[in-house]
């Protein structure tokens, strides 16, 4: 009996996850940076594929995401997503500082 009730848990849907950024934040930053944060800085790297929201700040290890907020988000493409994951240290004060640049330019 405990297995037809484990085939039957398996094979129920999954359910898509949930954003846990909010569409108005999604839109407004996608707007503010103009497309790959990367290629308006002129860091060189092969920009290609589709453009994602990226944390900046690190969760801390924890498994936790850090706020999905403008000021903690940028519009990157996959390559200068990894790269900025690889090499976090070197490249989050530079989009930290492209956030706060841009924050300024747009008030």
């Amino acid at each position: 009996m405990w297995r037809s009730s484990l085939w039957r848990r398996r094979s129920r849907p999954a359910r898509p996850p949930a954003d846990p950024i909010p569409a108005e934040v999604r839109a407004y930053v996608r707007d503010r940076d103009g497309g790959c944060v990367f290629a308006r800085l002129a860091i060189p790297h092969a920009c290609f594929g589709q453009l994602e929201l990226d944390h900046v700040r690190s969760s801390g290890g924890l498994g936790l995401r850090s706020p999905s907020t403008p000021d903690n988000l940028v519009v990157l493409c996959p390559t200068a997503h990894f790269v900025k994951t690889l090499n976090g240290r070197r490249w989050r004060p530079v989009l930290l500082e492209w956030i706060e640049r841009a924050e300024r330019d747009r008030t």
